[in-house]
């Protein structure tokens, strides 16, 4: 199966604050805002939802299609080197931007885990120009899966109905976007998914900007997976909800990313047919590798270790032959 990923390639620019960013907050102030982190060392590392998922589907052993913008800087032209010449993966439809610059993302992240982003587009904005076309005849289109990740508005709004009309299967991960589209927006781009991806947060934003209640989902999707950091995930369905605990890590550096691994993981177990509680696990497994490295990007595995972390946490054993 052909995995297609769409989202960014961008540069992440990573900070610690030592303390717990609501500790600085008033409540009832929040409309007058104005407070000051001092933040430690600054890391700057390749990242981008389409880059971090692609990163770890190589790992994977998969060779996935990336769907995305990027400037004509020289951070872009260094991004596209990597994708292509030391990934080996196509870049076709990574489309350069003349005259912009390669989105930029700025996280702190506090003790808690808990995160503040503020993201500099670029190019990003910019469409793909990826056309999602009917299979030829006699084919399956379901031997492709695509992730509708955060990106520009027009590629998710497009992206979503190509894949849709098309045939193709889908993940809506709306993620940091979430609050950028309405309500009726939101339902559009869901419609037809085989699967809806968010974490904690995005969930609660994304039932209270569309005014869906949780059992309500299962009317457009047939399944949503909601991420939570250390208290791990939850598998949702209309026959209930499945808990998922996180795998151990020896110690978090940093959380950027981590739900980028764990929807690569999520994938690469879909592509080869397994069933959703399996992919959550296998996500979980890429994720813990994510975290204990100080970048996106930075954390290296192969199958079988992650495949050893699926058995040692859940106490079985996934075939991905």
């Amino acid at each position: 199966m052909s995995l297609i990923v769409s989202g960014t390639l961008a540069f992440d620019t990573l900070a610690d604050y030592p303390g717990a960013f609501g500790d600085s907050v008033l409540p009832d102030r929040l409309d007058s805002l104005n407070v000051c982190f001092v933040i430690g060392k600054l890391i700057r590392r390749r990242g981008g939802t389409a880059g971090n998922m692609a990163h770890n589907l190589v790992l994977l052993g998969e060779r996935p299609e990336i769907l995305a913008s990027i400037g004509d800087d020289s951070d872009g032209r260094e991004y596209l080197r990597i994708v292509g010449e030391v990934w080996g993966l196509p870049t076709g439809h990574v489309k350069v931007v003349p005259g912009l610059s390669t989105p930029n993302c700025y996280i702190a992240t506090d003790i808690k885990g808990n995160q503040l982003i503020f993201f500099n587009p670029g190019a990003m904005e910019t469409p793909s120009d990826f056309k999602a076309e009917k299979p030829p005849e006699g084919t399956n289109p379901g031997e492709r899966l695509a992730i509708v990740a955060p990106t520009g508005t027009e590629d998710m709004k497009n992206l979503s109905r190509a894949f849709r009309e098309n045939g193709i299967p889908f993940i809506y991960d709306p993620g940091q976007q979430v609050n950028i589209f309405d309500g009726e927006e939101h339902l559009r781009m869901l419609e037809g998914a085989d699967l809806f991806i968010v974490n904690e947060y995005e969930y609660e934003f994304f039932l209270k900007r569309t005014g869906k209640k949780p059992e309500e989902l299962f009317d457009l999707v047939p399944a949503a997976v909601v991420t939570d950091g250390a208290a791990g995930s939850r598998l949702l369905t209309r026959s209930g909800s499945e808990r998922i605990k996180p795998v151990p890590v020896k110690k978090v550096a940093n959380p950027t990313g981590a739900g980028d691994a764990y929807r690569a993981g999520m994938m690469k177990a879909l592509s080869k047919g397994l069933d959703l509680l399996s992919a959550c696990r296998l996500g979980s497994a890429c994720a813990s590798f994510c975290v204990e490295a100080q970048g996106t990007q930075e954390h290296v595995f192969d199958l079988p270790a992650v495949l050893g972390k699926v058995r040692e946490t859940y106490g079985v054993s996934l075939d991905l032959n």
